[in-house]
């Protein structure tokens, strides 16, 4: 291990340069001054209403002093069951701390229209989870901000546990960015209450605050918090530990509500700090569609649940152009199954597996229809990170993808169908393409008994077909497997589907067993 490694791998405080604020028509304000030292002597600071300019500090890695899954809960939460080490990656915790610039997080149709105004500044102490080549040479310098969704009660790895694999296979580094007050400091009513970070860890994150002691509760901190944390991954100081992989394209990254706060950065801070070079929009964004005057390329990735519950209405859509590319998967769910799983070393099991690792069993859901849907799903996010990449870095343009057919956008919206109910148009992966059973984006909670089955309308449907279906489909079980070939030679061809994928779901098709 080189002298810079071992450097990087102590629990250090780094005082990182001043982070430059750059905004639009308002003049430069001096920013209070933020102390060096501990996160409490920060958090007794009062909002101001001077936009703030940093600076920030970083401390770590954090070490962990117990393995995932031990009851003291002194280990990275949601750390991943991925085998990182035989990857040559690692995974480290850091703790943030500066002075963030706050912004309306919930903006009107108008005023997205145009940059954010500032709010103020507030303290903040959270933390973000780097997971990265151990090797500097092995990385691409290409980085994922993962603004970790929240709508469970906690942090959720979502981008991770969707496209982990891609992340690694190509020397990306992926970050999870802890940046709502959910996350971090917990929600205090209704039924995901009480699992934040300094709830599930007093011990590890009792240091870590984004509501400035509760003065600040609104999310007004997470943008200027998510800028912050791309400034430091791009940022090339000696002391700061991520400086050697050589980030120079970071992109920012988020599903469903998480997906909803980059729409609102996208259309309003981005045009101010321009501190992500492309936005990949998981599941949902915010009630506009990206606004062209931004600049920034931007991929929009749906599946058949978002849209049927109205992704597709007209005020939320807008036609591909210079700068974005609307993807819809035809059969998909918002929630997938692989992300219910109940493997504990599978990494896709955010929703499953790794969430009662950190919380216990949970109560089942009570829904209307069997379900997740099992389209394979990732594969196409894959895909999508893939052509943002190469939009951005060599300016080819992703392909244009057919949408959902719809016959009314709803909410809810009608889907054209074919006799066996699959969704008509849309990208088509080997699920609805070449089908053994029914996968859609429709679901409801049979009861409320228990108040989380609400989430059933997230989840899609998935039924097996009977003998009868099956043999009217497929001659046997070797015409099965040449049509699951056929159809992933074709998305192949049309870029939705990258070849090492396509190859997972070769491979996958023959081993399965129709008759």
């Amino acid at each position: 291990m080189s002298g810079n490694r071992t450097q990087r791998r102590l629990r250090t405080t780094i005082l990182l340069a001043p982070l430059t604020l750059l905004l639009a028509a308002t003049p430069a304000l001096a920013a209070p001054a933020v102390p060096s030292g501990s996160a409490a002597s920060a958090a007794s600071k009062p909002p101001t209403t001077a936009p703030g300019n940093g600076p920030a500090t970083i401390t770590g890695p954090i070490p962990a002093q117990g393995k995932p899954g031990d009851p003291a809960h002194d280990y990275v939460f949601y750390s991943t069951p991925y085998n990182l080490k035989k990857a040559g990656y690692e995974e480290e915790e850091f703790f943030i701390s500066g002075t963030a610039t706050r912004y309306n997080p919930n903006p009107t149709v108008d005023q997205q229209k145009q940059a954010a105004t500032p709010m103020g500044t507030t303290p903040y102490t959270t933390r973000i989870v780097v997971r990265r080549p151990v090797k500097p040479a092995k990385s691409a310098g290409v980085a994922v901000v993962d603004w970790q969704n929240v709508t469970a009660g906690h942090d959720i790895d979502t981008e991770w546990g969707t496209s982990a694999d891609y992340y690694v296979r190509n020397g990306w580094t992926w970050v999870g960015a802890s940046v709502q007050r959910v996350g971090v400091n917990g929600a205090t009513t209704g039924g995901t209450a009480g699992l934040g970070l300094t709830q599930w860890s007093p011990q590890r994150y009792g240091s870590l605050d984004v509501t400035n002691g509760g003065a600040v509760t609104d999310d007004s901190q997470s943008f200027d918090i998510y800028t912050q944390i791309a400034q430091l991954l791009k940022g090339r100081g000696k002391k700061n530990p991520l400086a050697d992989l050589g980030i120079d394209r970071v992109y920012a990254g988020g599903a469903s509500q998480s997906g909803r706060y980059l729409g609102v950065y996208y259309n309003t801070v981005q045009p101010l700090r321009h501190a992500y070079d492309g936005f990949l929009f998981a599941l949902s964004d915010s009630s506009l569609p990206p606004r062209e005057g931004v600049g920034t390329k931007a991929i929009r990735v749906y599946t058949e649940n978002d849209v049927y519950r109205g992704a597709g209405v007209p005020s939320k859509t807008a036609p591909d152009s210079d700068t974005l590319r609307t993807w819809e998967i035809a059969g998909a769910s918002h929630v997938p199954a692989y992300s219910t799983g109940t493997d504990p070393t599978d990494f896709r099991t955010t929703l499953g597996a790794i969430q009662s690792r950190e919380f216990g069993e949970q109560a089942p859901f009570a829904c209307t229809n069997p379900g997740p849907s099992q389209v394979e799903s990732w594969a196409v996010f894959h895909a999508a990170y893939d052509a943002l990449d190469k939009w951005v870095s060599r300016g080819i343009a992703p392909r244009r993808a057919a949408p959902l057919a719809l016959i009314d956008p709803g909410p809810p919206a009608t889907l054209a169908r074919d006799p066996l109910g699959l969704a008509q148009g849309g990208i088509r992966l080997p699920d609805v393409e070449t089908p053994t059973g029914l996968n859609d984006g429709i679901n409801s909670p049979a009861n409320l008994d228990n108040p989380l089955s609400s989430f059933c309308v997230l989840y899609g449907t998935h039924r097996d077909f009977d003998a009868g279906v099956l043999k009217s489909l497929y001659y046997n079980n070797n015409d099965y497997r040449q049509q699951v070939s056929d159809v992933v030679q074709r998305l192949e061809n049309q870029h939705f589907l990258l070849p090492e994928d396509g190859k997972t779901l070769v491979e996958q098709a023959a081993k399965r067993k129709l008759f």
